[in-house]
């Protein structure tokens, strides 16, 4: 067998040439299976880092120790010292109202706040006494045994004290300061009422009261009790007559016996010690007085008294009806 060794490689006959075909554009190249990584697969290659020191390791764990016990403390002791502060609180408190009791026993069970001067001014139809007594305070009494609230609504409950001022000055003094009422009218209803000057009823007619008094009458007692305003009007009216006819010096001359209600409301009046008869009508009354003085000043002139007069013609106003007697 012989064996036929060529040095020169361009001696070798040609190898003929195969053609290949192009993949497809829709087929995607397979490649080189060895070196081409599968989709979803991570071929990376991965390496384990070093472990730390041991003792790194210890401090990094002391150190997460330390950072949750911080946080256990925040959570736990935090809650605790407001409890702990409502706590004081309470106790404080508890104390304070111990102390406040064991005072307040004190001052109202203690003789150095026994009463010894309790004053009463501004009385001249109430007697003292029968005040003291309303208030439910004598002298000797404790001094916190009623405020001086108490003691001013008892006061203004008795018909005929309009308003009260208390003080109380320690440790032993009760200065009382109290307005009277001041009678100004006698209303007659089912029973003769006085009335102030302000316009308040203030109790049934009783033995020892005022009676040289003008009294009203002809008043519809079921209205009067029914209608606040009816009521109101009527007195505020027959008190301000009053006063026109004091304004205009006729109180002295001719006293004010009865004012009567006319069905329209007008007013007549009853006057002087013969009764003469003054019809004025529905008010405004001062100019009708005025003209009323007038009339009376010229019958003295002429000594003589008259039986009526008559103001209240609501065409002429300005008209007098005078019959002498």
């Amino acid at each position: 067998m012989s064996v036929r060794v060529l040095r020169d490689a361009s001696a070798l006959p040609a190898r003929p040439r195969v053609a290949r075909a192009a993949p497809a554009a829709s087929e995607p190249s397979r490649g080189n299976r060895r070196i081409t990584p599968r989709p979803g697969v991570v071929t990376a290659p991965t390496f384990e880092p070093p472990r730390a020191p041991l003792r790194e390791r210890l401090a990094a764990r002391a150190r997460a120790l330390r950072e949750a016990l911080s946080r256990l403390y925040l959570r736990v002791i935090g809650p605790l010292r407001v409890l702990g502060r409502i706590l004081v609180a309470l106790g404080l408190v508890a104390a304070s109202v111990s102390v406040v009791r064991f005072v307040d026993r004190y001052a109202r069970t203690s003789p150095e706040f026994a009463i010894d001067t309790l004053t009463i001014t501004g009385n001249e139809r109430v007697p003292s006494d029968e005040l003291e007594e309303t208030m439910g305070l004598a002298v000797g009494d404790n001094v916190f045994s009623r405020s001086p609230e108490e003691l001013r609504r008892a006061l203004e409950a008795h018909p005929w004290i309009a308003s009260a001022r208390v003080r109380r000055r320690l440790p032993r003094t009760f200065e009382i300061e109290v307005r009277e009422r001041h009678a100004a009218l006698v209303i007659l209803l089912d029973v003769p009422y006085l009335v102030d000057d302000e316009g308040n009823v203030i109790q049934p007619l009783e033995e020892g009261d005022p009676t040289d008094l003008p009294v009203v009458t002809g008043i519809d007692a079921g209205r009067f009790a029914r209608e606040g305003g009816y009521r109101r009007e009527l007195l505020a009216t027959s008190i301000a007559l009053t006063h026109e006819w004091e304004s205009a010096s006729l109180a002295r001359r001719e006293p004010i016996g009865e004012i009567h209600v006319e069905p329209d409301e007008g007013l007549t009046l009853f006057v002087g010690a013969d009764a003469t008869e003054v019809r004025l009508g529905r008010g405004p009354y001062r100019e009708k007085l005025g003209r009323l003085r007038r009339v009376l000043d010229e019958l003295a002139r002429r000594q003589s008294r008259p039986l009526y007069v008559y103001l209240d013609n609501v065409r002429r106003p300005e008209r007098v009806t005078v019959r002498v007697r």
